[in-house]
């Protein structure tokens, strides 16, 4: 990728992050939102009132200053994903979520985007995935942690995409949880997670698919699974994020992608 590129894209991500909330360093534990534990769901009750006062959007908070710096970084994400313009990006309803380092916010955003997604597109639809399969934030987040997801799909070959995703009391925001297969992140690197991401994308022409992966710099099965998507949303914590962090991660990417 030459430098044109890599500082321009740098340049987008500070108007794109100045403001938006700084509750992602804490734990799910401290925020005390996590939903009660649930097994083999398939419908999902989220407590928006606990995620409202987490600092979370929900459909009650959408008019607020923080609602608005996420329609923006939609407007500037997804001009390309909606149905009518997909063509224009190969897989450019696909989405990986991630950052340089870990603490930096990205499942916080992850979140926060899915919800914008839900309740400001009216011809769109948004599914979660969580593939951070070392912190499983998303997971737990929603009380997700002993529901099948997506480590058993990608074990298990008589699983089907329908068996994992979670419908939510938001009707167009799904969820993939992490799932309940531990131990083995290498999971990510084959074959099966490339056929799951191109039926999301071919069986999904109306819905926007979020990938929230691993840290890029310290894992790297993140790298493959950014390969696998037409779109990149590299997370930058003002302050924390160092500018070389940033450019080593970028040069990892595809110069194809929409960064």
């Amino acid at each position: 990728m030459n430098s044109g590129i890599e500082r321009t894209t740098v340049e987008q991500f500070e108007v794109i992050t100045e403001g938006i909330a700084q509750q992602q360093s804490l734990s799910i534990e401290a925020l005390g939102v996590a939903q009660p534990v649930a097994k083999n769901i398939s419908q999902l009750k989220l407590n928006f009132k606990a995620l409202a006062q987490a600092g979370y959007l929900t459909p009650d908070t959408m008019q607020g200053n923080l609602a608005e710096k996420y329609r923006f970084l939609l407007r500037r994400l997804l001009w390309s994903a909606i149905p009518t313009n997909i063509s224009l990006i190969k897989y450019g309803n696909l989405i990986a979520i991630t950052s340089a380092l870990s603490g930096e916010g990205k499942t916080y955003i992850s979140f926060n985007l899915a919800m914008s997604i839900a309740t400001s597109l009216e011809d769109s639809t948004v599914l979660l995935v969580d593939c951070d399969l070392a912190n499983r934030s998303i997971t737990k987040l929603v009380g997700l942690t002993e529901a099948p997801g997506l480590t058993n799909i990608l074990v298990d070959s008589q699983l089907k995409l329908s068996d994992v995703i979670v419908h939510t009391n938001l009707p167009k925001l799904k969820l993939i949880p992490a799932g309940t297969c531990h131990g083995n992140i290498e999971l990510l690197a084959v074959k099966q997670m490339s056929d799951i991401a191109n039926q999301l994308s071919e069986h999904h022409p109306d819905g926007i698919i979020l990938f929230d992966t691993m840290p890029l710099l310290s894992n790297s099965q993140t790298l493959y699974l950014t390969g696998l998507v037409g779109k990149v949303l590299i997370i930058v914590e003002e302050g924390k994020t160092l500018r070389k962090d940033i450019k080593e991660t970028i040069s990892l990417l595809d110069s194809n992608q929409m960064i």
